[in-house]
């Protein structure tokens, strides 16, 4: 019977297997190579490189064998990621695990097979090299080393392949952020001159019209500066986070608990416990912390904010769909109109709503947080009861 460890460990092997992103890529010399000479070396009509799926394992090499894939219940090389030494069956028709196999009785007529596991950093393997024969033998011990030095060669090819990749993610990270930046541009004028301009003008009528003198219509026009120079702070800070959020690298991505991310944003925002703020179940996750820490404060506070209700109730969610992870956040506050849901993600859009701190925001958050969504390969969606409540639901691998 599978245990839950054991089911935890097979998800964070999948999921580091996805990260290589070499999963249904086309054939590659490099690769072939590699298959050809384990081949040549070990005097087999077959070698392979191959990678196990969920489902299935999959080629990136085959050398002798014009299949792609096979079905992961039937695959040698699932047997082979269980250790972390060469993994060899002399003759698969007396092998109780394999003799009824149509691997083995059918096409390609798998008798011999030796498969060295392809392991990351981690020590989670991901796949193999393997040779396979139509008859039965064994290998030598220069064999082995051989088969051993190739496959240390397979690993150091994907390294390189994941590389390449998460250099191509930065730069388009990069290339991103200056077209937002580009756009930040166009509007600077109106949207952050206003303020600034109120800001002015107040300075100077405090100058010019009162002097030192100190009295309630000055403490008025003081707290207009404050709105203002808040709002403005406001407009500042969530833009410049957001890019300098961008500029964090790939590598960055690790394992976390939700519950450790829920009791950050608790601390920050509820210090006095004055609000309920629930997990209801706790999940490991796989991706870039701080990103999900910007995206649940956000979420998080716009919850408290928008509540007119006596007590604010909080609720966080996650189901699991196709492999996929829902997380919700739902709250018991104001709500959103229907007509302006499919806008709340926009730049610089505003209900024009007054929180229960009487400010009014900025239109920054909620597009900041689709821009996070989106860097965590996520999609990010909203349902609203007008006066009883509002859902955001972030979906995304886990």
């Amino acid at each position: 019977m599978t245990t839950t460890k054991q089911i935890l460990k097979e998800n964070r092997r999948l999921r580091i297997l996805e990260e290589y992103k070499i999963l249904d890529t086309e054939n590659e010399s490099d690769f072939d190579e590699i298959t050809k000479l384990a081949s040549e070396i070990c005097n087999t009509p077959i070698s392979l490189i191959s990678f196990v799926d969920a489902n299935r394992q999959w080629f990136k090499s085959a050398h002798g064998l014009s299949i792609k894939e096979t079905p992961k219940n039937v695959s040698f090389c699932a047997h082979a990621i269980q250790s972390d030494e060469i993994f060899i069956v002399e003759d698969a028709r007396e092998d109780n695990r394999f003799k009824n196999s149509p691997l083995v009785t059918e096409d390609p007529n798998i008798v011999f097979y030796a498969g060295i596991p392809l392991m990351d950093a981690e020590g989670f393997s991901l796949g193999t090299l393997c040779v396979i024969d139509h008859q039965t033998k064994k290998l030598n011990s220069f064999q082995e080393r051989a088969l051993k030095t190739l496959s240390n060669q397979v690993i150091k090819l994907m390294e390189l392949k994941r590389l390449n990749y998460q250099l191509n993610v930065r730069n388009n990270i990069l290339d991103n952020n200056y077209k937002y930046l580009e756009s930040f541009s166009h509007v600077i004028s109106h949207d952050i001159k206003s303020p600034l301009n109120n800001i002015l003008s107040l300075t100077n009528l405090l100058q010019d019209g009162f002097g030192e003198k100190i009295d309630d219509e000055i403490k008025m026009y003081i707290n207009f500066i404050q709105e203002s120079s808040s709002k403005l702070k406001d407009y500042i800070d969530a833009t410049l986070k957001t890019y300098k959020e961008g500029n964090i690298s790939v590598n960055d991505k690790k394992f976390f608990s939700l519950n450790s991310v829920v009791k950050n944003c608790n601390k920050l925002l509820n210090p006095t416990k004055e609000y309920e703020i629930n997990l209801h179940q706790n999940i490991e996750i796989f991706n870039h912390k701080s990103y999900f820490e910007q995206i649940l404060l956000n979420l998080i506070s716009n919850a408290i904010k928008y509540n007119d209700k006596p007590k604010v109730i909080i609720n966080i969610d996650v189901e699991f769909e196709d492999g996929y992870c829902n997380l919700s956040v739902k709250d018991n506050g104001i709500g959103i109109e229907n007509d302006k849901l499919d806008k709340i993600f926009d730049m610089y859009t505003t209900l024009d709503k007054v929180d229960r701190f009487n400010n009014i925001g900025t239109g920054i958050g909620l597009s900041t947080v689709k821009n996070l969504v989106e860097r965590i390969d996520g999609e990010i969606s909203v349902k609203s009861k007008l006066g009883e409540e509002t859902e955001f639901i972030i979906k995304f691998k886990p």
